[in-house]
């Protein structure tokens, strides 16, 4: 069995008394964060994609840019977006399944998982049984 070892993300730059990881983590604020991060990790969740206050501004060319930063073996797990899972509630008549078909699109990454935020889960449940 293989077992990989993450973070919900790799970008903390805030201060330590602001949750920050530099001095922590990183050594300052020089190093590129996921490239650093990704030489004592195999894998790491993009939480960011959920919000769309952030995934808004992504583009495909950023996935590739992830991949690129980061060693073959790297995985990502990448979290659907609460516009799919939580605004349009997975429901195909508001537009999810298109949502999440350019969501997928969108998303260009290596060894990687997509996965739902808990909540969601309880909804497909309700749906489907």
């Amino acid at each position: 069995m293989y077992i990989r070892i993450s973070c919900s993300g790799w970008s903390y730059s805030d201060s330590v008394d602001k949750g920050g990881w530099t001095k922590i983590f990183y050594p300052d604020a020089k190093p590129k964060k996921l490239q650093y991060y990704s030489q004592y990790f195999n894998t790491a969740e993009m939480d960011a994609t959920f919000y769309e206050k952030f995934y808004k501004y992504m583009t495909k060319g950023t996935f590739i840019a992830m991949s690129k930063a980061t060693p073959d073996n790297f995985q990502f797990s990448v979290k659907v977006p609460e516009m799919v899972t939580h605004d349009k509630r997975l429901d195909v008549s508001k537009g999810a399944i298109t949502f999440l078909e350019e969501f997928l699109d969108k998303i260009v990454i290596k060894n990687g998982k997509i996965f739902l935020k808990g909540d969601a889960l309880a909804l497909l449940n309700k749906i489907y049984y």
